[in-house]
């Protein structure tokens, strides 16, 4: 199922991104400090989504996903920790319930 509608998905995009550069091919002149560049609108449209996508991504990453898994490691550690010292406990008890002969 989840194949089925990540192809459904895929494909809805393609053909939004198609629609979209079939619409607006004119061209248009994105002027840099040290180049200009002549692509059509539609291309540019998608490029700098792309890039707005992949950014966002990014900084997603960098301000929750990161310290979650840095938490989660550190939570790991701690109950670690804690599970050692209860075992260590555990095996230094002297057994005091021992059957008698």
């Amino acid at each position: 199922m989840k194949k089925v509608v990540g192809i459904t998905l895929s494909l809805l995009l393609l053909i939004g991104a198609v629609a979209l550069s079939s619409l607006n091919a004119e061209s248009v002149a994105l002027n840099l400090y040290w180049y200009q560049l002549t692509l059509p609108m539609g291309f540019l449209l998608l490029v700098f989504a792309v890039c707005g996508l992949l950014c966002g991504l990014f900084i997603a990453g960098v301000w929750w996903v990161w310290p979650a898994k840095r938490e989660a490691v550190h939570w790991k550690r701690q109950y670690n920790q804690l599970n050692d010292k209860q075992t260590q406990e555990m095996n230094n008890q002297p057994e005091s319930n021992q059957l008698l002969p």
